[in-house]
């Protein structure tokens, strides 16, 4: 079955990783959000991209050492100007967005020491059947594992890496997909990583003609930022 992943929410249409960015995946029938998490000074677990806000909100402040309640105060969708306020999600309101629906989420810890509060955050907002976990560093990946062999996880790769070696870790620890770059993507590499036994996946794919090339390849997993065009194309059958 083919799997969109609405990269850091619909983020073609509004700010990266905001709820409305999560909600409209949501509406348009995205079957995963992809977020990126990060922890604040006081301990919360906030979903942003970077370790300052500086790129999406103009003020430099870093999330590690910065509580909520200043950080709640800034536009983190001010790089878009929309004239909008979009302030900072928590993990947990995203985790209210697709309670009692079929969507499921896509976890990228940005630091160490964030796996197992996301798990226990899931459980505890009764979305833990509907978490994954992704990321290049495997081993944020192989803490979910052990933490439960069932916690789906996705290794991003970059081009360069060794397949004989992805393929080794990913079967060693129970990885379900291999998410690669466009550039690291090849028909004979799809082939390979299917035949081990994993999904495939491409990230992240935004042009509508490269998606429909990785279809024909047999790839499954996509990451992409426009997740209304490649709903609405006929050769996607979720």
């Amino acid at each position: 079955m083919i799997q969109l992943y609405a990269h850091r929410g619909n983020m073609s249409q509004f700010p990266e990783n905001t709820l409305s960015a999560f909600q409209s995946a949501i509406d348009l029938g995205c079957p995963w959000l992809e977020l990126d998490l990060q922890q604040t000074k006081d301990g919360y677990l906030v979903v942003t991209h970077d370790e300052s806000s500086v790129r999406v909100t103009g003020i430099s402040k870093i999330i590690a050492q910065t509580n909520y309640d200043e950080l709640k105060q800034l536009n983190f969708g001010a790089y878009l100007k929309d004239n909008k306020t979009h302030v900072l999600p928590l993990l947990s309101d995203v985790f209210e967005l697709v309670k009692n629906t079929a969507v499921k989420v896509s976890i990228q810890p940005k630091a160490n020491g964030l796996v197992l509060p996301s798990i226990k955050l899931a459980k505890a907002n009764g979305v833990f059947h509907q978490i994954a976990f992704n990321d290049i560093n495997c081993e944020y990946l192989i803490e979910a594992k052990l933490y439960d062999k069932n916690i789906p996880v996705h290794w991003d790769r970059l081009p360069g890496t060794e397949l004989a070696t992805d393929l080794h870790i990913a079967k060693q620890y129970g990885f379900e997909t291999l998410m690669y770059l466009n550039e690291a993507i090849t028909p004979e590499k799809v082939k390979q990583v299917q035949a081990a036994g994993f999904n495939m996946g491409a990230c992240v794919v935004n042009d509508i003609e490269d998606f429909k090339k990785y279809l024909d390849w047999g790839i499954t997993h996509f990451y992409t930022d426009y997740p209304q065009e490649f709903l609405a194309i006929k050769e996607y059958n979720p």
